[in-house]
């Protein structure tokens, strides 16, 4: 049999945060594929990723899409009549993401994030990739609620899933979740957990590193806790700062914070609520901030704090514990999972379990060391899951099927 030709779909913006980092990663794992059993050829629809994959070796190819093919794109699939969608498809055979791949003809078409492009696929096979189901699992949140999310989402993936050859998930709960909320067979979906960024796992490996004085650099006279996040209510920066602020009245202790991440709506918000709580000599808002110094700002941290209402699974406490940085993580269902013993976990409803844990942290240097170890044996352990070998599973069974037919 010949290699089959996948087509790997990178279309995350940098901006989006860890789900640029998890799809990078997932188009890394693709370069490791043996050529005996695929072709891979690299496509994204933003312009600026080009470049960006470039400098981890991938040649992408830009697929671009014009305000007509989006518009006509929308309306064939709308068309749910099979006659009107033959007339339809007499002046416009393929949509151009599915006409770009046919003509480098592609067998199998692999989404490395969550995206609906796939929708446009009517010849084309496809795997796809889904994170989380929190707009089900919290759907109390305005990201959840604004612009109809929820019925977009909810639209996407039951059109999508049940269509897909294969479907990648990062955790037995997310596969859970799929299996019963979309009714999909077991069999098409595999768990595929999360690593850290490319770029922090191969920190403290960088000789010479560049090192930079974080408190000098932004001023910060005080202990700090790391948070990397968008600023979204889900992400629940507001708990971090008034468990700060009990820290302080209970204890006497004065903690700081570093918010890196951009804004979606909620910076104002978190943003007031640092002068009404009389936290602006201690809390500093970074935005994005290149990737040589986000392993400092680990570094030089208490530890990595993310009350996070949305799992299952997260990129950052991978990260901290890539770097030997404590954690403290939401106690729920998913999230405590992905952590095991190697966090401290932190009740979103109790207005004092962070500030408990960030006090034993700064007085009691044996546990700081055990949370440490115990970060290494939890990535010990997603180590473990041979990531490779899934996706060549996968990748071995289409292909046997992929043989019956020209």
């Amino acid at each position: 049999m010949r290699p089959i030709r996948l087509a790997v779909v990178f279309d995350q913006q940098i901006r989006a945060g860890g789900g640029y980092q998890q799809a990078l990663n997932a188009a890394l794992l693709t370069c490791e594929l043996p050529s005996s059993l695929v072709e891979t050829i690299y496509f994204t629809t933003l312009s600026e990723n080009v470049e960006t994959l470039s400098r981890f070796g991938i040649k992408a190819e830009l697929v671009p899409a014009s305000f007509y093919s989006r518009v006509s794109t929308y309306f064939r699939r709308k068309i749910s009549n099979s006659r009107l969608l033959k007339l339809f498809k007499k002046n416009h055979p393929y949509t151009p993401i599915e006409k770009a791949l046919i003509k480098h003809r592609i067998d199998l078409a692999y989404a490395v994030s969550p995206s609906n492009w796939p929708l446009d696929l009517e010849e084309i096979n496809y795997i796809t990739t889904v994170w989380d189901l929190s707009h089900r699992d919290d759907l109390e949140f305005p990201e959840v609620r604004w612009d109809r999310q929820f019925e977009m989402r909810e639209s996407t993936y039951r059109a999508l899933l049940p269509r897909a050859t294969a479907i990648f998930v990062d955790s037995e709960l997310g596969m859970k979740n799929v299996l019963y909320r979309y009714g999909i067979d077991k069999e098409r979906v595999h768990v595929m957990p999360f690593q850290a960024a490319a770029a922090t796992r191969d920190a403290l490996s960088l000789e010479p590193r560049a090192t930079i004085d974080v408190h000098a650099k932004y001023n910060l006279g005080v202990p700090y806790v790391f948070y990397p996040a968008q600023f979204l209510s889900h992400k629940n920066h507001v708990y971090l700062l008034e468990r700060l602020q009990v820290l302080d009245e209970r204890y006497g202790i004065r903690v700081g914070a570093i918010f890196s991440g951009g804004d979606q709506g909620n910076l104002s918000y978190i943003q007031s609520c640092v002068s009404m709580m009389n936290l602006e000599d201690r809390v500093r808002f970074v935005g994005f901030v290149d990737n040589e110094e986000i392993p400092e700002l680990y570094l030089q941290s208490v530890a990595l704090v993310m009350p996070s209402y949305f799992g299952p699974t997260n990129l950052p406490p991978l990260e901290a514990f890539e770097l030997g940085v404590p954690v403290l993580y939401s106690d729920k269902e998913g999230l405590r999972d992905q952590v095991g013993h190697a966090a401290l976990l932190m009740d979103l409803n109790d207005p004092v379990s962070m500030a408990d844990h960030l006090k034993d942290l700064l007085y009691d240097r044996q546990l700081n060391l055990r949370l440490i170890e115990a970060g290494k044996e939890r990535l010990r352990y997603f180590d473990s899951f041979d990531r490779l070998g899934t996706l060549i599973k996968v990748l071995e069974d289409f292909r046997w099927r992929r043989n019956a037919w020209n």
